[in-house]
């Protein structure tokens, strides 16, 4: 499987530019699935999460059986960093 990039256009590259717009807020999956008009938005994350720049990371927040994404400058607190 090739991932999309970051760079250019792609769904991996609109998943990307919508967190970033977001500045460190928590967005939806489904919200996101809808504003990057995509499919498989956790497929998009990890391909976003493998390309991301030096310094920052995705945080990522379960919320009953919903998840929640962020863009996070490395460093900032998360309650599932690890996840």
């Amino acid at each position: 499987m090739h991932s999309g990039s970051i760079y250019g256009n792609t769904a991996a590259a609109r998943v990307y530019q919508i967190l970033k717009e977001l500045d460190c807020e928590w967005i939806g999956g489904w919200e996101l699935t809808l504003a990057a008009h995509t499919t498989a938005v956790s497929t998009r994350i990890a391909e976003v999460r493998a390309q991301l720049p030096p310094g920052e990371d995705i945080g990522i927040e379960p919320r009953g059986k919903r998840f929640y994404y962020r863009l996070e400058k490395v460093g900032q607190l998360s309650l599932f960093a690890g996840v």
